[in-house]
């Protein structure tokens, strides 16, 4: 039996109340009331529900003042946790957080260059098992933030270009072979954005856009406080805009993504006259990382140091022409490209401000993510709250009929 529109509508609102007070991580009746413009009677009800489904917890009032004081609430931690995994072509991220968002456990395992499919599936599932076997209560739900084109809905990668013969991998059957909890699949730059939504630099904003350039690139747009999925949930695909170069048209991926610009300096240093230190760096074939690139130009080789400044400069345009297309808040940057070295950084910075709108610069700027390298892997983990407690009535609708099917 499917809940009635009018059952959907007060689920849909009780479900609000509890997304917001994960939002908050604590607060009041009253503030939630006032926020979510929910009747108060209605909100003092729902929350008495939560309180004796030990969903949420309240502490004692603050003291100091006179009267009455609105009595805290937050999330019980101890009701139950949630699994996040984000991979992509060199690492594989996953953490463990408690119901309140809080991290009781992480982990992190590199990718070898000559990595398989098979190989990668075996550590992602092995990586989601052990840090699932981390949990002292209820597993709820394990989110996999995938990269490349992932139908969201069927729980598949479509396709990766950066992980050799990876189409049509079935993530989610794969783990709902080994882990008894529901397993949903995401876009990984779309769970980075979610989690710097909830809870890192673009908590408060209304409109950002949050710029991943890591082993490949991505985006994840936020319009109106929630995600932008588009038609088949493919919105974000920027790695695969391209670009005019000498060398004819470019993809984003392989102009400024680790990945990319890694195997472009490879090939520069095989037609170059080199230095040991620069054959040093050529020896490493597919094994070099971007962080061996900075260390030579810190250790002065000039050459190299106008790859890093051309590596900004095109950083900086994509940045830009995302800032006239969307004209956002901010834009906020994820993944260890950006952030490299200060010269990427900075000549990031210029080209960006050198190719914006003025009328855009007003108010658009450059702002680093706060979640860090785990940011996808957080973002799928909280979103596990949010689709077993769904916001929408299209969503809620769909999990009654889903949850029907299993049961019956």
């Amino acid at each position: 039996m499917h809940p009635r529109p009018r059952e959907t509508k007060l689920a849909v609102k009780k479900n609000r109340i509890l997304n917001e007070v994960f939002r908050s991580q604590t607060c009041s009746r009253f503030d939630l009331a006032r926020r979510l413009n929910i009747n108060a009677t209605m909100v003092g009800s729902y929350v008495e529900e939560f309180l004796a489904e030990g969903v949420l917890v309240e502490d004692a009032p603050a003291s100091g003042r006179r009267g009455r004081m609105p009595v805290p609430l937050r999330p019980n931690g101890k009701y139950g946790c949630f699994l996040g995994l984000d991979f992509e072509a060199l690492r594989a991220r996953a953490v463990l957080c408690d119901f309140a968002g809080e991290v009781l456990h992480k982990s992190q395992i590199p990718f070898h260059a000559d990595i398989s499919r098979e190989g990668v599936l075996k550590k992602i599932v092995s990586l989601a098992q052990r840090v699932a076997n981390k949990a002292d209560r209820p597993l709820l739900s394990v989110g996999i933030a995938a990269p490349g084109q992932v139908d969201c809905l069927a729980g598949r990668v479509l396709h990766y270009g950066l992980l050799p013969d990876f189409s049509e991998v079935p993530l989610r059957e794969r783990f709902e072979q080994v882990i008894d909890a529901p397993v949903f699949v995401e876009d990984n730059i779309r769970a980075l954005a979610f989690g710097e939504l909830l809870r890192g630099s673009g908590r408060g904003s209304q409109n950002f856009i949050c710029l991943a350039v890591r082993s490949g690139v991505g985006l994840g747009i936020v319009i109106d406080g929630k995600l932008f999925n588009g038609v088949g949930a493919m919105a974000g695909e920027v790695g695969h805009t391209v670009f005019p170069t000498s060398d004819g048209p470019q993809t984003m991926t392989n102009l400024v993504s680790a990945k990319g610009f890694v195997a472009s300096v490879l090939r520069l240093l095989q037609s170059w006259k080199n230095t040991p230190a620069r054959q040093s760096l050529l020896d490493q074939g597919e094994e070099l990382s971007l962080a061996d690139i900075v260390a030579a130009v810190e250790s002065g080789d000039e050459l190299l140091r106008a790859q890093l400044e051309q590596l900004g400069t095109h950083l900086g345009m994509v940045a830009a022409n995302l800032a006239n297309l969307f004209a956002p808040e901010k834009i906020v940057l994820s993944g260890e490209v950006p952030d490299c070295s200060p010269i990427v950084r900075q000549t990031m910075e210029r080209a960006f401000r050198q190719h914006t709108l003025s009328q855009i610069l007003k108010t658009a700027y450059l702002e680093n993510g706060t979640l860090g390298t785990f940011a996808g892997a957080l973002g799928a983990a909280w979103q596990g709250l949010a689709r077993m407690f769904p916001e929408d009535e299209a969503t809620l609708v769909a999990l009654a009929k889903e949850r029907a099917r299993q049961a019956g």
